[in-house]
């Protein structure tokens, strides 16, 4: 329990350092550790390729940057919900707290509308649509999506078009999940 609240708060705070407006330059969240800075003038694609990695959630499919409010309102009322300027985007970020997960959103300049950005598992309570969750062990992980991973010390990293699903393991075990956005 120590390591998950220690987990979330250095997410919280790594995802708002560097938000000074002394240099216009951002620091990736610890979600983001392969992404590239979305504040070029990219436009988002018409049709984006889904992954096959998504959050599924009692029906509900969360994939990484669709739009949030159709996934916003299948789930809820939040327990918790906190917004803050963006240091890695043009607009606003936003973490949903859930029974058992986080849902973290951006807007994008001036445009308000939220995207799915992360989500993170708090608890045991929730689980991948494969069945992992936290206090799993390396094996379970390699047994479902198999040796397709990039490795980084604890960290096991799989890819598939805009997702990342990465698995943090400690002492063999599971202690952290998430799904992120690729940024290109």
């Amino acid at each position: 329990m120590k390591i998950k609240i220690f987990a979330l708060i250095m997410i919280v705070m790594i995802l708002f350092a560097g938000c000074g407006s002394d240099s216009g330059n951002v620091s990736p969240s610890p979600t983001q550790s392969n992404a590239v800075n979305p504040g070029n003038d990219e436009k988002k694609p018409d049709v984006e390729e889904k992954s096959k990695y998504y959050f599924d959630f009692n029906g509900t499919a969360i994939y990484m940057n669709d739009v949030a409010k159709p996934v916003l309102d299948a789930l809820g009322e939040p327990m918790h919900y906190f917004e803050s300027p963006s240091c890695a985007f043009q607009g606003m970020d936003r973490v949903y707290t859930y029974n058992g997960f986080e849902l973290y959103t951006y807007t994008d300049g001036d445009d308000e509308t939220e995207y799915v950005f992360t989500v993170v598992f708090m608890n045991d309570g929730v689980e991948t649509k494969e069945g992992i969750t936290l206090g799993n062990k390396l094996e379970d992980v390699v047994s479902k999506y198999g040796d397709g991973y990039v490795q980084e010390g604890d960290k096991y990293t799989y890819t598939d078009a805009n997702t990342t699903l990465s698995f943090m393991f400690e002492n063999d075990e599971v202690i952290d999940v998430s799904y992120n956005l690729i940024l290109n």
